[in-house]
Parts: structure tokens; C-alpha cells; sequence
């Protein structure tokens, strides 16, 4: 189990302290994403979106605690609260063939994928690339 992890968001995060999973997502992901965990965003290419990282958040709360509160969509119906770490119009977008580059993962982000869990290696280089 990682604490780190890219969260594959649809266009138009723009700092939102909720993000949502689907019902698969959740099933899937629901042990792994708690309190604590560290998230990069990356915003995908639905509608016309960036197919970058785009900023940075923590986990501040359960499933439970999020339950009931609205999200970005409807498919995404799974929230849990977060704190943006970094903010979109602070940063420079990590583009995907960077990502690619750094995680070793020629094929992300692969359909239907909402969470690539990271080692804390992969994490730190993807922060460096800010810097």
C-alpha cells in the first residue's frame, strides 16, 4: 500500500477540495486512499484537457466523511475531502511524456484508470520536475 499517488481527473480541476472516484474506482481504490495520502493531479485529455499534472492535493478525510457531499460529476460519485497542496496557477504543468518518462510507464494513463498508486521515489522525482 502506497501513500502516494497520481489521481486521474477530468478537465477543469481547478483546486476543488473534493475529488471523486467512481463506483469501480472506490471498490478498487478504497483501502488504499485515506487520510494522508498525497495525490498528484493529472488532468486528461476529456473534454479538451491538459494531459498534465496540474497540481498537488492531500487527504483529509474518510469515505465515510465525504459521503453525500456534491462532486465535480455525476460519474464520480465517490468523494473524498482533500487539501491543495499545490495549486494549479501555481505550478507548471508536468506534460505527460515527462510523467511517462519519470514513472517508467509507457502506457499511462490506460483507459479507465483513476489512480496509479506511485512509490515514494516516483513521487519525489515528479515534485523535483516543479522545482
Amino acid at each position: 500500500m502506497s501513500g502516494y499517488g497520481i489521481k486521474l481527473v477530468w478537465a477543469g480541476w481547478n483546486n476543488d477540495e473534493i475529488i471523486g472516484f467512481s463506483n469501480k474506482a472506490r471498490k478498487k481504490w478504497e483501502d488504499d486512499i485515506r487520510p494522508g495520502v498525497r495525490m498528484l493531479i493529472y488532468e486528461t485529455s476529456k473534454p479538451p484537457g491538459l494531459k498534465a499534472i496540474v497540481g498537488e492535493v492531500e487527504v483529509t478525510g474518510t469515505w465515510e466523511q465525504g459521503e453525500g457531499k456534491p462532486t465535480p460529476t455525476k460519474e464520480h460519485n465517490h468523494p473524498v475531502n482533500v487539501r491543495v497542496l499545490r495549486r494549479r496557477a501555481d505550478i507548471t504543468p508536468i506534460p505527460l511524456h515527462r510523467v511517462r518518462q519519470i514513472t517508467g510507464d509507457e502506457k499511462f494513463p490506460r483507459q479507465g484508470q483513476a489512480w496509479k498508486p506511485l512509490s515514494e521515489a516516483q513521487y519525489k522525482a515528479l515534485l523535483d520536475a516543479w522545482d
